[in-house]
């Protein structure tokens, strides 16, 4: 049905212009540089104090599942964590989405098995080279210098019953 049936003339210019106007401004402010710079600009990295990450890939190798290989960032500039059999802490400095572990010292208790001492050196080599991570829901992505691919870490809940 035609539109000069329900709105008179100048009605249905107002309605042209109001359209006109919203479809402009729409398009816009999507392609508009400085208003996605602006935006990019209020991002703020994710804080991984407080949190605890199990490995669940470790691109080229298996993760053995019993292992529970993890770190954590439970106070700021310190991580601990499990290599694969063996306890670590030490040094972390995190700066918006870059991390750099510094030297950790680690308990040296013999793994049972090869795969564990093999895991756990390739681990903590990974991690002396880790230079930023990502967070892409539900998991933590740390990459390293001279690694093609991510580790991939599941965030561990935090105990309820402290």
């Amino acid at each position: 049905m035609f539109a000069g049936a329900f709105f008179p003339m100048k009605s249905r210019l107002s309605l042209l212009t109001m359209v006109f106007v919203a479809a402009s401004t729409t398009s816009c402010t999507s392609h508009n540089p400085i208003v996605n710079n602006a935006a990019a600009s209020f991002y703020k990295a994710p804080s991984l104090l407080g949190t605890e990450w199990l490995l669940t890939d470790f691109p080229g190798a298996t993760v053995v599942v019993t292992s529970k290989a993890s770190f954590s960032v439970l106070e700021a500039n310190r991580a601990a964590g499990n290599a694969s059999c063996n306890r670590f802490s030490g040094a972390v400095e995190i700066s918006g989405s870059t991390i750099k572990f510094g030297p950790v010292a680690s308990t040296r208790m013999a793994c049972g098995e090869e795969s564990l001492n093999t895991q756990e050196t390739q681990f903590l080599k990974f991690l002396s080279a880790a230079n930023r991570f990502e967070m892409r829901n539900p998991y933590l992505l740390l990459f390293a210098k001279g690694y093609d691919q991510p580790l991939h870490f599941s965030r561990i809940p935090p105990n309820t019953f402290d």
